[in-house]
C-alpha cells in the first residue's frame, strides 16, 4: 500500500522503499481491500507529521516492522533511531536495506514485545534522561489489553519530561462495521490475534500521566488535501483513533 501511494502524482507521503520490500517478498502478497490504499496514506502521512514536529533526539519505533522512516525522512542532526521487533523480520529487512545509508543514527534492537524489550532498549543504548519521542504503528490492535497496559507503563516509565508518543487503536465501535470486520478476519487468517481497544484513548493516556489528543482519519485527510473517497466507509473510517501525546 505504501509502494501504491507513493507511485501516485498526489501522494500525500512517499516511501521509496516499499517496492523493494514488495520485490524481495518470498510469496505473493494479496492486492489490498477497497481504501486501505487511502487509508494507510493517512496514517503513514500521521507519523511522518508527528515525528518530524517531535524535536527529540531519541526515536523508538515500537514493532518497526518494514518502517523506512530512518532513510526517508529529513532527519535533523543529531538524532538517534531504535527500531525494535521480532529478530527474523528484521533478518529480512536487513537484506533490503543492507548498503542504505540513513538519515539518522540508526538502531536495531532485535525482540518480542512481550518479553523485557525495555532492558533490551536501554542495552542498545536509549537514554532514559532525555527526551523520546516513541511510535507505535498498526501494533496496540495486535495486542490484548494486560499486554497494551504494559507496554503503555514500559514507555512511561523510559520517557523524561519532553518526551512525546504517538499511537492508532480502534474503538469498539468498529465491532459492527462490515469492512472492518472483514480487514480483522483477513488478518487472523494469516495467525494473527486482534483486539479492539477502548473507546478514550485520551482518558486512557492521561491517567499514565499523558496530555492527549486524538484525530480522525477523514478529517486528516481532509487537512492533508485528499479527502477520502466516497465509496469508502466513513464510520469506519472515523472508528480509527490517532493519538498524540505529550508528557508534561
Amino acid at each position: 500500500m505504501r509502494a501504491t501511494e507513493s507511485a501516485r502524482p498526489d501522494r500525500i507521503c512517499s516511501d521509496p522503499l516499499a517496492a523493494a520490500f514488495v520485490a524481495a517478498a518470498e510469496e505473493e502478497i494479496p492486492p489490498a481491500p477497497p481504501g486501505a490504499a487511502e487509508f494507510m496514506a493517512v496514517r503513514t502521512r500521521f507519523y511522518d507529521d508527528f515525528l518530524l514536529s517531535s524535536a527529540v533526539p531519541q526515536v523508538v519505533v515500537l514493532a518497526a516492522g518494514l518502517d523506512a522512516r530512518a532513510f526517508r525522512l529529513p532527519w535533523p542532526p543529531g538524532v538517534r533511531l531504535f527500531e525494535l521487533d521480532l529478530p527474523e523480520l528484521l533478518v529480512f529487512k536487513e537484506k533490503v536495506v543492507s548498503g542504505l545509508v540513513p538519515a539518522c543514527s540508526r538502531v536495531v534492537v532485535p525482540v518480542d514485545l512481550r518479553s523485557d524489550w525495555p532492558a533490551a532498549l536501554l542495552s542498545a543504548g536509549l537514554d532514559r534522561s532525555v527526551p523520546t519521542a516513541w511510535i507505535a504503528e498498526g501494533l496496540l490492535q495486535y495486542l490484548s489489553e494486560a499486554e497494551v497496559g504494559r507496554l503503555l507503563d514500559s514507555v512511561r516509565e523510559l520517557s523524561c519530561a519532553g518526551s512525546r508518543f504517538a499511537f492508532d487503536h480502534m474503538d469498539t465501535s468498529a465491532n459492527d462495521r462490515e469492512s472492518v470486520v472483514d480487514a480483522v478476519e483477513r488478518i487472523r487468517s494469516m495467525g494473527a490475534e486482534m483486539d479492539l481497544s477502548t473507546d478514550d484513548p485520551a482518558r486512557w493516556l492521561t491517567a499514565h500521566g499523558w496530555t492527549a489528543t486524538t484525530s480522525r482519519v477523514p478529517a486528516l485527510a481532509v487537512e492533508y488535501g485528499r479527502p477520502l473517497p466516497d465509496f469508502m466507509d466513513m464510520a469506519a473510517a472515523n472508528a480509527t483513533a490517532l493519538c498524540t501525546a505529550a508528557l508534561g
